[in-house]
């Protein structure tokens, strides 16, 4: 018959003996899983107030960072698992009170009561920062010509090429992100060289370019420019890593102008005969008279506005007359000439060195406006010429002003 016994655990059959009974000490070597098989734990025994007491070990219902630490706030004293913060020091700071001085990234003035003190060394050491520099998109336009000016004469052909550059933003530092550009790459660059026609140059490069000739017609002449680009590769971030801005959608930038002016030119000149103008077109064959047309072709032609005051360097002349030619739709008349080398070198006109204003209709000496030559713009154009009664010598700049 079998039978079942299992030795009984107690003081009265057990004793692990130490040195002071005068015997070896004796070892309990525990292999396997060791289970306490009751909810109170494996128990110690501690001192309180003198008297021996039993402490039991408690592991349950812990937490990562919790460690074990001796608990007395409840009916028992026990060993168990609590927030390290309860084992002799404190992750928050206790001081109800606010920083008075700013470091580094904290503040003066932030209340720092019951903060855990690795968020108030971050703080300090790892402020949060937005990227120093955040550029937007941007287009630009650009037109070069073989004249490099914005002022052209009425009626000439003009060869302008028309160059596109689009700028993609800028994003530094990038943080968290893997671009250092707020768009994309451009998708497509428009042209409008005339407001009206669009010519687009599919293509991903940043700058692109267009060539158009044009007849320079009256007034402000625009070109313009768009560009269509793609999306941004990411959002860009603050240095902890949050959004600062999320990722450039596509789009399309604003147009981008740029304008050149046609005008009618302005002329001036000299010449050995007295100029005999009278009339809505001139002299045109008294003996020792020069016809308004024969001045414009030998004189020079200066290509700007002529609403304002206007200058002549130099006629470098000796005993001839000297003229000027301004066109009539100038809202401006000259009544003024100022040598400029001298208070008393001054006049007024009409006046003792000029007579008076006389409106001529002149053709362009170069068939760029007023000829069959330049179809639309055939008609002469009414120019008001101011002549000297006199010959004279110059060799200085003459200002020619309004008043």
């Amino acid at each position: 018959m079998g039978f079942f016994a299992r030795p009984r655990l107690s003081n009265e059959q057990f004793v692990q003996h130490s040195p002071i009974d005068g015997q070896p000490s004796d070892v309990l070597t525990l292999s396997g899983q060791t289970q306490i098989a009751t909810t109170s734990g494996l128990t110690l025994i501690g001192t309180t107030g003198g008297t021996p007491q039993y402490i039991p070990i408690q592991a349950t219902g812990g937490s990562n960072n919790f460690v074990l630490t001796y608990d007395d706030t409840g009916a028992s004293p026990v060993i168990k698992l609590k927030l390290s913060s309860v084992s002799g020091g404190t992750s928050n700071y206790p001081y109800n009170e606010s920083a008075t001085t700013t470091v580094g990234g904290l503040l003066a003035g932030q209340n720092l009561y019951n903060l855990p003190v690795v968020d108030i060394l971050q703080d300090i050491l790892v402020p949060t920062l937005a990227p120093t520099t955040y550029d937007e998109v941007d287009n630009s336009l650009f037109l070069s010509a073989a004249t490099p000016t914005t002022i052209y004469e009425i009626g000439c052909s003009l060869s302008v090429n028309m160059t596109s550059c689009f700028y993609r933003g800028c994003v530094d530092p990038t943080y968290c992100g893997s671009s250092p550009y707020v768009a994309g790459l451009p998708d497509k660059h428009v042209f409008y060289p005339d407001w009206v026609t669009s010519v687009t140059a599919c293509t991903a490069n940043l700058c692109a370019s267009y060539l158009t000739t044009r007849l320079i017609s009256a007034g402000s002449l625009p070109f313009c420019s768009e560009v269509a680009y793609c999306s941004g590769d990411t959002p860009t971030y603050y240095s902890d890593g949050s959004v600062y801005s999320g990722a450039t959608p596509a789009g399309t930038t604003p147009y981008v102008n740029k304008s050149l002016c046609g005008v009618y030119p302005w002329f001036y000149g000299s010449t050995s005969d007295l100029p005999i103008l009278t009339g809505a077109t001139g002299a045109t064959g008294s003996t020792g008279a020069t016809c308004a047309q024969c001045l414009i072709t030998g004189g020079t032609a200066c290509v700007g506005l002529s609403t304002s005051n206007i200058v002549v360097d130099n006629y470098c002349i000796t005993g001839k007359y000297i003229w000027f030619a301004i066109p009539s739709g100038s809202t401006n008349t000259k009544t003024v000439w100022d040598g400029g080398n001298s208070l008393s070198n001054c006049g007024i006109i009409p006046g003792d060195l000029f007579q008076s204003e006389c409106v001529q209709y002149i053709y362009s000496p170069n068939d760029c406006w007023g000829t069959v030559a330049s179809p639309g713009i055939c008609i002469p154009q009414p120019y008001k010429f101011y002549v000297s009664n006199y010959p004279t010598s110059i060799d200085y700049s003459m200002t020619y002003k309004n008043s």
